[in-house]
This record gives structure tokens, C-alpha cells and sequence, in this order.
């Protein structure tokens, strides 16, 4: 569907992009204007619309790229953790997540606001574009990359507890704290781009709960 605008020069897709993401984080969905876009950007609204058909499909494609931007960038930081402590790299994870969340700021906040309050114009095609996201990060994908059993210290496990069971209990309590952050986010009592503190430190508190709870001494 986009094939025209990807083979455009990349330093002019990148600018059409970065002004576009600029726009709809700050001015909204409804309130974006398309002139204002491609008058930043120094193309007409012709050659926009060529490139993308409408407004609707820009926005989608703008937040797309910034799914996987995002999931680049985590991907990428993830290879690159040391830590070889389970609950120690659970955290570090969450704080890995506040690093990339300031780097990438208007991309983070493009995607929280498609997910979280998604405009009406796009809300089926966001629906669908985040259950086929939460789809590819299915437990399979989180017991490879972030709850690696081979870290647990097996040896200090209390009688009676297995390494598994360590797993499955983390991976429900993060799980849970994520909601309910995020129905606070969804209701406009948190942001985390503002206060990622709150959430990091319960996560902190809890993983300290299960270490101490689930290792001798």
C-alpha cells in the first residue's frame, strides 16, 4: 500500500515522518492538519495523499513505525543485558523500557495514545494492529527473552519449589501490575512517560517479596 513512499530518498521519508509523528502527538488525531504537515515537511498535499491515500493510512503508517522502532530498540538493549540474576533482570527490563521510553518520546507517545485513547476514525484498524502486537509477544516469546529459568538458582530454592514455578508466579505478577497500570494510564490517573517511578519501584517491591519468599536465607 505504501510501496510510492518507501521508494523515496530516505532523509525524505524521515522528515515526513518525524513532522508527521510531531503533529499527531501534539495536535491529536482530529485536530492534525494534513497542511501543516506537508507544509513542514516542503512537499504538496497532492504528492501526501499519492504517498499514502488519506489521513487514516498515514496515521496507521505512523504508528507502525513506531511499534517497530520501539521494538527494535528493545530488542536491540535486550541482547545486551548482563545481568545473571532472574529478578535482577526482570527489573532491569522495566528500567531498560524507561531508558528507550525517553529516547524515543513521541513515538512512545504516539503508540500510547493509538492504544489508549485510539481516535474513532482508526479504533478498528488499532484494535486489530494491537491484538496482532500482543499476539507475537505471547508467553513463548517472554520465557526466551525476559523470564529465563536458566537463571534462577536452583540450589537455593526452597523445598517443595521448582524453577517453574518461579517463573509462572513472576510472570503473573508483572503481568497483573502491568494492567493495572495501564487501566490507570487508560483512565488518565498515571502516565508513565511522566512517573515511571511508581511502577518501577512496586515491581521492585514485589520481586523482592517473591526472592525472599522463594530462596533459603
Amino acid at each position: 500500500m505504501y510501496s510510492v513512499f518507501e521508494k523515496q530518498p530516505q532523509e525524505k521519508k524521515e522528515l515526513i515522518i518525524n513532522v508527521a509523528i510531531e503533529e499527531f502527538v501534539k495536535n491529536g488525531y482530529d485536530k492534525t492538519s494534513t497542511d501543516t504537515i506537508t507544509g513542514r515537511a516542503g512537499i504538496s498535499k497532492g504528492i501526501l495523499f499519492h504517498y499514502f491515500k488519506s489521513k487514516k493510512n498515514l496515521y496507521l503508517y505512523l504508528v507502525n513505525c513506531a511499534i517497530d522502532v520501539l521494538t527494535e530498540e528493545t530488542m536491540k538493549a535486550l541482547r545486551e543485558l548482563s545481568s545473571n540474576d532472574f529478578f535482577e533482570r526482570v527489573k532491569e527490563i522495566y528500567l531498560l523500557k524507561r531508558q528507550i521510553t525517553g529516547q524515543w518520546i513521541r513515538e512512545t507517545q504516539l503508540v500510547t495514545d493509538a492504544f489508549f485513547n485510539p481516535p474513532v476514525a482508526v479504533k478498528a484498524e488499532l484494535e486489530k494492529l494491537m491484538q496482532k502486537h500482543l499476539e507475537l509477544y505471547q508467553r513463548e516469546f517472554m520465557l526466551e527473552h525476559i523470564y529465563l529459568k536458566e537463571l534462577i538458582e536452583t540450589e537455593r530454592l526452597r523445598e517443595g519449589v521448582a524453577a517453574e514455578t518461579v517463573v509462572n508466579m513472576t510472570m503473573f505478577i508483572v503481568e497483573q501490575l502491568g494492567n493495572k497500570y495501564r487501566a490507570l494510564q487508560k483512565a488518565n490517573q498515571y502516565n508513565f512517560l511522566d512517573e515511571p517511578d511508581p511502577l518501577v519501584q512496586e515491581l521492585n517491591d514485589y520481586l523482592k517479596i517473591i526472592k525472599n519468599g522463594v530462596y533459603k536465607g
